[in-house]
């Protein structure tokens, strides 16, 4: 039954504040994208088809025939459109601001690399900072050939906003300010507003990275970023995975409201796959395959490994996409899963108390929480790795469809109590 209803797994499209759809006018693609009543902005894409009876109107793609050998790149860049536009309208609803034509232009714009942005030689930190970001949003990042993705960019906004507060409130600051005394001053402002010592080093990262691309383009010569004690900080902090009893609590809890039956859905499929969300948010159609016996499996591109990996739909995720009509749930924003998600597990009653210990404000802290209060996406890719490797499942079968890159990240990402570790070596083979 999967087999026959793979074409409609799920729409690409999906609505925030307003709406985005895909047009073909003549022989030309257009993005509509509506942003309140009686308004809507028409762009005109670089894209067109051979011959209009090629466009799907229904699925809003190129059809994937000979006479479009373009039919792919085209559908993937139509697709960046409509997730610049999409992010556009999310990020104006979180931050108040009214879209408008000429910012939905300029969006698209840098989105089809139609807007060419260039490093001016005269631009101090910030200026380049914020260049950066914008920049390789929407162009290939040297290390990936790949823009940048969209966690990593929240990652950067998030590091830049930080650092332009300390300019603005501590002392002004350009490429020739960042030495080992201001990754000292730096550090202990960040302490000062109780940020954990894993944030901080975060922060760190991030500058190396702007400051070493300066340097690349010989915007200064200052070395000292890349002294040794010029590092990033950073401690280990216990983070939770959900056993296979607390996933089927959520799996069983009757729930009332869409929003929680959504982001429960979106959850489990992380539990599931080990996907991380901003690949789940990127899934089409195309990525459910069959094999010849008639397995079924999710295949799809990490965006921050660019690996290919291939994982078998189990049957709970098969159920998943029956009960939502043969389709994966409809999206939400990251944010937003991380927020109803605790709610569902408020009501899941995943009361479990847990101890986490981290340094903040530079002082050593011990809090108790429950479950419910720190389940988020990310718990979900980790309650996949963990449950598998305790299932006994080899760690090289786990890597291939969760994408680490090395046993020691997958070790070190896993968590297993030393009890779990020695009941699972205590079934093996070797001990009977």
């Amino acid at each position: 039954m999967l087999v026959k209803k793979k074409a409609v797994l799920w729409a690409v499209l999906f609505y925030v504040m307003g709406s985005t759809t895909l047009k073909l006018r003549q022989n030309r693609i257009y993005v509509h994208v509506n942003f309140g009543r009686k308004k809507q902005k028409r762009y005109a894409t670089k894209y067109t088809v051979n011959e209009v009876k090629n466009w799907d109107k229904q699925k809003q793609r190129v059809k994937n025939v000979t006479s479009e050998p373009k039919s792919t790149l085209i559908n993937r860049k139509l697709q960046e459109l409509v997730l610049a536009s999409e992010k556009l309208l999310d990020d104006c609803t979180r931050n108040n601001i009214p879209p408008s034509n000429e910012l939905i232009k300029e969006t698209l714009d840098v989105a089809s690399n139609k807007t060419t942005l260039v490093a001016e030689p005269q631009m101090n930190l910030l200026e380049f900072y914020s260049w950066f970001i914008n920049y390789y949003e929407s162009n290939p990042h040297p290390s990936t050939n790949r823009p940048l993705s969209n966690g990593t960019i929240r990652t950067y906004r998030t590091a830049f906003k930080k650092l332009q507060e300390y300019n603005d409130t501590r002392c002004k600051i350009n490429f020739e300010d960042i030495t080992l005394q201001f990754h000292k001053s730096y550090s202990s402002y960040l302490q000062d507003k109780k940020y954990s010592n894993n944030y901080i080093g975060n922060q760190i990262k991030q500058l190396k990275a702007i400051m070493n691309a300066a340097l690349e383009r010989n915007l200064h010569n200052n070395s000292d970023f890349k002294k040794r004690s010029f590092s990033k900080i950073s401690e280990k902090v216990d983070h939770i995975y959900l056993t296979q009893n607390e996933i089927e609590k959520i799996e069983k809890t009757t729930l009332k409201t869409d929003r929680h039956k959504r982001a429960r859905d979106l959850f489990l499929i992380q539990c599931y796959t080990a996907i991380r969300v901003g690949d789940l948010m990127q899934l089409t159609s195309e990525n459910f395959k069959t094999t010849k016996d008639g397995m079924h499996y999710l295949e799809y591109l990490q965006s921050k490994t660019e690996k290919t990996v291939q994982i078998p739909l189990s049957e709970k995720f098969i159920a998943l996409l029956e009960r939502n009509g043969n389709q994966l749930p409809l999206k939400l924003s990251e944010q937003k899963i991380n927020d109803y998600i605790k709610e569902v597990a408020v009501i899941a009653e995943l009361n479990d108390t847990i101890h986490i210990e981290k340094t903040i404000g530079g002082k050593k802290v011990k809090k108790r929480f429950k479950k419910s209060e720190i389940i988020s996406n990310h718990t979900g890719r980790r309650s996949f790795c963990t449950n598998a490797y305790l299932a006994g499942m080899s760690t090289i079968d786990i890597m291939a469809m969760s994408g680490h890159s090395s046993e020691t990240v997958f070790y070190r990402y896993i968590k297993v109590t030393p009890k779990e570790r020695l009941e699972r070596l205590a079934k093996h083979s070797f001990f009977k």
